[in-house]
Order: C-alpha cells, then sequence, then structure tokens
C-alpha cells in the first residue's frame, strides 16, 4: 500500500511537472493545446493541493490581482444583466458572461504555480531549458526562412513577414521576444565557471534571438528586445559587461542585415514614422469627421498608427465609465456609433492591454491592474539586488521579470489581454515572479 501511495504522489507531481514545462511548447502549438494544458495543469493542481488552496493565506498581491477577476466577472455580468433588462436576450451576451468566469481559471494557473513551489514540487530547471530550446529552435526555423522563403517543414513567408512554424500567424517575433531571456539566461548559467566560452557563445545565440526578431518581420518585439538588454545593463551589474557587449554585436549586425535589405530598411524607418503619427494625428482627428471602417486588418492597423483604434476604445469606455462593458465588448460596441463625428476604426480589441481593460472592466478595472504593475515592479526591483549570477533561480527570476516587464509595457500594441495566449503567459509569467521568494528558500538548483 505504501509503495503504490509513493508512486501516485510520483505520478501527479511528474505529471504537473510536464504540464508546467509543456507551456513554452503550448505557445508555439496554438490556443487548442494552450486550453488544454492551461485546463489539465489546473485540475491536476486543484487535486494534489486540495484544501490548501482554501486554507493558505496569501500575500496582498494575489489577494489584489484575485479582486481583479472577481471585477471581470462582475463588469461582464453586469453588462449582460443590462443588456437584457434593456435590450432583451442575446446569446453572444450570455457568452461573454460565461466566458469571464471560465477565465478564472488563468487565476488559478498562477495560485497553483504559487503553491507548488512551496511545496518543492515544480521543477524550474525543466523549465527553463524547455523554454530555451524552444524559443533556440523557432529563431534558427525564422532565420532558414529568411534565406530560403520556407521553413523547415516547407512553410513558406507570410507576405513580408517571416513566421516560421506559426504560418499565416504574424506572431514569431512576439514568441521569440517572450522567452529570448530565459535561452539567454541559461546559456550564462551552464558557462558560469567558463568565461572565455560565456563572451564567446553569448553574442553568438543573442545574435541568433536578435536577427531571428528582426527576420519575422514584428517590429515591436524588436525593439522591447533591446529595451529588455537595456534595463539588464543598467540595473543588474554583474551582467553588465555581457550584455553590452551582446547588444553592441547585435547592433552591428542588424545595422549590415538592414542596409542590405530595402524591406527591413523600410520596415525600420517606419517605427519612426507611426509613433510621430500617434501623437501628431490625435488632436486632428478630433476636428474630424468621417466614417466608421469596421473591416480594419492587420496590415491597415499599422497604416493608420492605431491613432484612431485607441481613440475608438475612449469612445466605448465612456459608455460605462466606472465597470466597464464587460469581456470581448469592444468589438461589439465599437460598432454601435450610428452617426460618428470623429474617424473611427473597429476591431476585435483596442490592441492595447490598458485601454481594453479599460473599455472592458472601467476605470475601476483600469486602477487595480496600474496598482498591481507598481506592486510587481516595487518587488522585481527590489529583489534585483540580491542576484547571484551562479544561481539558476535568480537567473530564472530575471528571465520572467523581464519577460513580464516587456509583454506589459504600456506604451505599445498588442494582442487581447483576454485571449488564450496572452492571459496564459501574463498570468505563467506572474506566478514564477511571485514564487520567487519561495524558490529561493527550497532547495538551491
Amino acid at each position: 500500500m505504501m509503495f503504490n501511495k509513493i508512486n501516485l504522489r510520483f505520478s501527479y507531481d511528474s505529471l504537473l511537472n510536464f504540464f508546467f514545462c509543456f507551456f513554452p511548447i503550448s505557445f508555439i502549438i496554438g490556443n487548442s493545446a494552450i486550453n488544454i494544458n492551461v485546463v489539465l495543469f489546473s485540475l491536476l493542481g486543484c487535486f494534489k493541493l486540495k484544501s490548501k488552496i482554501i486554507k493558505t493565506q496569501y500575500d496582498f498581491l494575489i489577494k489584489i490581482i484575485f479582486l481583479l477577476f472577481l471585477v471581470i466577472i462582475f463588469s461582464t455580468g453586469l453588462s449582460f444583466i443590462k443588456t437584457l433588462y434593456f435590450g432583451g436576450y442575446e446569446y453572444e451576451n450570455l457568452v461573454r458572461f460565461i466566458k469571464s468566469i471560465f477565465f478564472f481559471l488563468f487565476f488559478l494557473i498562477l495560485i497553483i504555480i504559487y503553491l507548488l513551489t512551496d511545496s518543492n514540487i515544480l521543477n524550474y530547471k525543466i523549465f527553463i531549458i524547455t523554454a530555451a530550446f524552444s524559443v533556440v529552435l523557432v529563431s534558427l526555423d525564422v532565420i532558414y526562412q529568411y534565406i530560403f522563403d520556407f521553413n523547415i517543414i516547407g512553410l513558406k513567408s507570410y507576405g513580408t513577414h517571416n513566421t516560421g512554424v506559426f504560418g499565416d500567424e504574424i506572431i514569431s517575433g512576439g514568441y521569440i521576444q517572450n522567452f529570448s531571456f530565459f535561452a539567454l539566461f541559461f546559456l550564462f548559467f551552464i558557462l558560469n565557471k567558463k568565461k572565455n566560452i560565456k563572451f564567446l557563445l553569448s553574442p553568438i545565440l543573442f545574435n541568433i534571438l536578435g536577427l531571428s526578431i528582426l527576420f519575422s518581420g514584428n517590429r515591436m518585439p524588436l525593439v522591447l528586445f533591446l529595451f529588455g538588454s537595456f534595463l539588464i545593463i543598467l540595473f543588474i551589474k554583474k551582467l553588465r559587461k555581457i550584455m553590452l557587449l551582446n547588444s553592441i554585436f547585435f547592433i552591428i549586425a542588424a545595422g549590415v542585415v538592414i542596409n542590405l535589405d530595402p524591406d527591413k530598411k523600410n520596415r525600420m524607418e517606419s517605427i519612426i514614422g507611426d509613433t510621430k503619427k500617434i501623437f501628431t494625428r490625435t488632436a486632428e482627428l478630433e476636428r474630424e469627421n468621417k466614417s466608421y471602417n469596421l473591416n480594419i486588418n492587420y496590415e491597415e492597423l499599422e497604416q493608420h498608427g492605431y491613432t484612431e483604434l485607441f481613440l475608438t476604445a475612449i469612445d466605448t469606455w465612456k459608455m460605462n465609465k466606472l465597470f466597464g462593458n464587460g469581456i470581448k465588448s469592444f468589438r461589439i460596441d465599437c460598432g454601435k456609433f450610428q452617426n460618428p463625428k470623429k474617424d473611427r476604426i473597429c476591431s476585435n480589441h483596442p490592441h492595447n492591454y490598458y485601454l481594453e481593460i479599460l473599455t472592458e472592466t472601467g476605470i475601476v478595472g483600469l486602477l487595480i491592474v496600474i496598482f498591481i504593475g507598481s506592486l510587481f515592479l516595487i518587488f522585481i526591483f527590489k529583489n534585483f539586488k540580491f542576484f547571484r549570477e551562479n544561481n539558476l533561480n535568480d537567473l530564472f527570476f530575471i528571465a520572467a521579470s523581464m519577460s513580464w516587464i516587456l509583454e506589459m509595457f504600456p506604451i505599445k500594441s498588442t494582442g487581447s489581454f483576454f485571449s488564450t495566449n496572452n492571459a496564459a503567459y501574463i498570468l505563467l509569467m506572474s506566478g514564477i515572479i511571485l514564487s520567487y521568494k519561495k524558490m529561493s528558500q527550497n532547495k538551491k538548483v
């Protein structure tokens, strides 16, 4: 009987680690794989932890995150009741309300990671290895596709974008940027005592990651990748020299590529133009009277500089300033204006996390998110001073922190905060960061 109990415990722990470490791969496969992984990891975690989930005294930050999820359910439920009372039953509004309840699963990811770390069950070393190898393979695949116009499984480039294994989804650059620092810091760890080799291989890996983002055609991930490197140079003294060396070599290599490739040169130059457009056209658009465009696509959004879409988000927020209109409401509300006096466009979401949270959970939701973000930043920067280059837990924490900061960077275009991909990634990084204290207290890797 004791032998069976040991095997059962080992089996549950192994399965939990498998699904935890499978997250970086599931982001490559797609939303279905992420959903399955989230559900199975959550169910197994709940079964393993049982009453501990309810009885644990959580940190203040986790309680505030829990409050945000309650606001999400409340705002969507309020929107459903409002439309039911004034406009009658609509199936789509019921679906949105149900989705807001199921969205709570993503909060469970954070809780389960936090508690399993406390029980010393999760193997973070395997996670960082999985993330590192996954992002390197995706990077090499994108570079291969850039050179030969098809990737290793025969998929061709998607227009001007090299999407690699992602096919017609223009997200390869974002994926590489999301997991790039896990690969870099894992290399730092395994070559910690071999400084000469580390200073040789690190720039090579940095260029593989950076150039693959450049070749992907996704401009914002490249900017964020460099910004993350700058933050490490600025705040982490022990990594300053090697990250500065990496950045210099990459800037030289990227400069050569951009000058030799007219398309890449035009796209990089357009970043400045689009940024200028966002700040100069807003006042102009407020004075104009143009009709809505409800069939905007990704390329058209780039041409518009997102200004019109952002202004549309402000208009929809004004419909319910306090609690917003519920999740996934923007796609409905942005098309309800019959006599618009301004130039506006419509899309599935406002392409910015904070604007989406504002329109769909109101000023209450936005203030909670800003408060959560501030607490995370304080926690992250307070722990930078304890960083040790030879400890994998510390490197893992810095990688997750950089990834979280770049993902939540306020002035950038994003996917939907309430999508499977983004919600799973944000809560995954959040869970890792909040578990750092517990990781440090457990056995060192």
